[in-house]
């Protein structure tokens, strides 16, 4: 891009025009993070200025975060600069707009996708992909990396624009925001929104620092040394990238922390191969998170199947025989793909960003095709699309003619912009979800519907469901209420965290205590972390298992083992404490228990409110109490309570049990052709059109990239467009 000739009208925010906004009556101001710098540098200059010249009157000094040196500074300094500075008071995730909708909804679904369209029509976006060196899935990576769902990143997008909506929803606002790449577009956005966004130098990050500043191939040795250093210590063999000496071509699958290799009923990241005639010799199950490493009993178990097993993290493994399974990254044959010259491009944000973020697809694509070469790999599936990694995985897997697969893992029921997938093959649920793909502007050539991919562990949970509610029912349980959570975080003010949690429990378990009659089947996401998360209440826990009336499902490390229907096949009524993920709810409703949804938090956005407030939804504890007391309490029940009806089509089009075995069989045609030496592209083309004999041509959707919003969607049209997709899956099923 050459250096510009005049100014650029999208150019850095005006900040004489930011002070004169100010002047108009500001009377509230907000910073994300205060430190000692920035209140000293350009937060209290600011206040002081304003106050000796009338300029603005602020009432409050709110802060998200703070350090102890800079908050006290700040209050100590209240005389001079006449401000109160406080914590914000509220929960920004519970945040909701005048109509009662979720602030946090409505960023995740629609205003981070609008927002993130508008960085890709940026000049500096559009010339950087425009270069002739930039090719594959880089374009796709970099507009992943805009949006990343890291729920522990305080400064990801869709963390500053909820800071941003929830500071527009009082009178007028200031916000002092960490400067950052594409800070044009977020102060559009905030400005679009009442509200004035003052940049503040970004907090110092070392680590940050050190990788801007390292040449890259610095980096990489560095990289090389630390993996030596932590694996010799355990006396792994320096493998490095050799061969494994396999001849035939594998499928590898990232393991995700479930196993059971045979435990069909429970989750696995095998649960394909459970349901299909794939040889375990065609696949390799790769570990990359120490979280849940490979050790003996799982490499032994898999040794007896056939199935192999690479580690590659260098915390990945725990024995000696497991950890001579590492697979170390190196610099060999390393081959970049020029970038475009820094002399072309200004040192500007965007460009630094936009530098690093194609330096490391590069890395990425690398280190992933030394892997696939090494171990003969010509398939890779995975669940996880919420990052770029799996564009660098499917460019790697191109150009050694191999096929880069995801399967859908959680139900989506919005178009949101970290959702956004580029890969040859997507193994969905349905119709409905290829439309929300569509929507969230993903390219996938090849989008196989194959129902619901856990809905083969019903019948298989049925037996042990019965045993739970027998055991609850010999203890006086008359009527038994299952639930699932979603899970919490530590003190987070972006996400629930375990206060939100501790009330959902706390209701349902004294209510234990108090109802002779009454039983409870608990099926937390991260049961491992349950007691310590419940604090107080786990000795409500505690007093509720010892009336023999409650039941927790608690197997699992980094998750629960066992699937939301387990505990709803075992219950009367289902309860799913949650909208915003709606997997737990939508499952047990397809295993045909009635289930309830819980929506504290003001999704109204979502289509499943379609189900009828008050039949389905509730907006509270006590009110789903009260349906529940009367459905039990009439001869023929409360009409309509949990019912779905006709809506379960939409979720699930097929719902005879058979959609991993359809996923098996996909992946079983596609590596034959593979193995017999066929190109990746009529391969692709061969299996397709195989299952659209089997299936129906409606059932094999493609997917362009074209996404249908546009950056000034608004709300009741998103919810309409879910609609839309939840009639014309359920219309198209009804006619088939």
């Amino acid at each position: 891009m050459a250096g510009r000739a005049k100014a650029d009208p999208y150019g850095a925010p005006d900040h004489q025009a930011l002070e004169t906004r100010a002047s108009t009556g500001v009377t509230v101001c907000f910073v994300k993070h205060l430190t000692v710098r920035d209140w000293c540098v350009s937060i209290a200059p600011r206040l002081i200025w304003w106050r000796l010249t009338e300029r603005a009157r602020v009432d409050r000094y709110d802060f998200i975060e703070a350090s102890r040196p800079a908050l006290a500074l700040a209050r100590a300094s209240a005389w001079v600069t006449g401000v109160t500075v406080e914590p914000f008071r509220g929960r920004l995730w519970e945040s909701c707009d005048a109509h009662g909708v979720s602030l946090l909804a409505q960023v995740m679904s629609e205003d981070a996708l609008a927002v993130q369209a508008e960085i890709v029509r940026e000049p500096a976006f559009c010339a950087w992909v425009s270069e002739p060196s930039v090719r594959g899935r880089l374009p796709a990576y970099l507009t992943k990396a805009l949006s990343p769902c890291d729920l522990s990143d305080g400064a990801a997008l869709w963390c500053v624009l909820l800071l941003i909506r929830v500071c527009a929803s009082g009178s007028r606002a200031v916000l002092f925001l960490d400067r950052r790449p594409w800070m044009r577009v977020i102060t559009r956005y905030a400005v679009a929104h009442g509200v004035t966004v003052i940049p503040v130098p970004p907090p110092f990050n070392p680590r940050g620092w050190l990788r801007r500043c390292l040449p890259t191939a610095v980096r990489l040795r560095l990289r090389e040394v630390r993996w030596r250093l932590r694996t010799r210590r355990r006396n792994v063999p320096a493998a490095g990238a050799q061969r494994d000496g396999t001849a035939r071509p594998r499928i590898a699958v990232e393991y995700g922390g479930h196993f059971n290799l045979h435990q069909p009923e429970q989750y696995s990241n095998l649960f394909f191969w459970q349901q299909s005639s794939l040889s375990g010799r065609d696949i390799l199950l790769c570990f990359t998170s120490p979280r849940d490493p490979l050790d003996g009993e799982k490499l032994a178990q898999l040794t007896t199947e056939g199935i192999g097993a690479a580690v590659l993290h260098p915390d990945g493994a725990t024995t000696p025989e497991a950890l001579a399974l590492s697979h170390r990254p190196t610099l060999r044959r390393m081959v970049w793909d020029p970038l475009p010259s820094r002399r072309r491009w200004p040192r500007s944000p965007e460009a630094v960003w936009l530098r690093m973020e194609s330096l490391d697809y590069q890395i990425r694509r690398h280190d992933w095709t030394q892997f696939f070469e090494a171990h003969r790999i010509k398939m890779f599936l995975s669940w996880f699309k919420y990052d770029g990694m799996h564009c660098a995985i499917a460019d790697a897997l191109r150009q050694l003619g191999g096929i880069a697969a995801l399967h859908q893992f959680a139900y989506e029921l919005q178009p949101a912009a970290h959702t956004m997938v580029a890969t040859d093959l997507l193994f969905g649920f349905s119709e409905m979800s290829a439309a929300i793909e569509r929507r969230s502007g993903s390219r996938i050539p090849y989008y196989v519907v194959t129902g619901y991919l856990g809905d083969h562990r019903f019948p298989l949970l049925r037996g042990q469901a019965q045993r739970v509610r027998a055991a609850l029912q010999q203890r006086g349980a008359r009527r038994i209420l299952g639930f699932a959570d979603e899970n919490s975080v530590d003190d987070s003010p972006w996400l629930p965290g375990h206060e939100s949690m501790r009330r959902d429990y706390a209701f349902l378990l004294e209510k234990v205590l108090q109802e002779p009659w009454l039983g409870v089947v608990l099926k937390p996401k991260v049961p491992s972390t349950l007691r310590r998360r419940l604090g107080a209440v786990a000795e409500l826990l505690a007093r509720a298992e010892a009336t023999g009336r409650c039941f927790i499902y608690e197997a699992g490390v980094t998750h629960g083992s066992y699937p939301p229907a387990a505990a709803a096949l075992a219950s009367d009524l289902m309860v799913h404490g949650h909208l915003y993920a709606a997997t737990a709810g939508i499952e047990s409703a397809l295993a045909g228990v009635p289930t309830l949804l819980l929506d504290r938090e003001g999704w109204s956005l979502s289509p499943l409110y379609r189900l009828g407030v008050g039949r389905v939804i509730f907006s509270d504890w006590e009110t789903l109490w009260n349906a529940c007391l009367e459905h039990w309490t009439r001869p023929h029940g409360l009409p309509g309570l949990g019912d779905w009806g006709s809506q379960l089509e939409a979720f699930d089009p097929f719902r005879d049990g058979r959609a991993a075995e359809r996923m098996g069989t996909y992946l079983h045609w596609l590596l034959e052709g593979l193995k017999a030496g066929l190109s990746r592209e009529t391969v692709m083309a061969d299996a397709a059109e195989r299952y659209v004999q089997r299936w129906g041509k409606e059932h094999l959707v493609r997917l362009d990239g074209n996404a249908s919003h546009g950056p000034t969607l608004q709300h009741q049209a998103l919810a309409e467009a879910a609609d839309t997709a939840v009639e014309v899956a359920s219309g198209g099923a009804a006619s088939r």
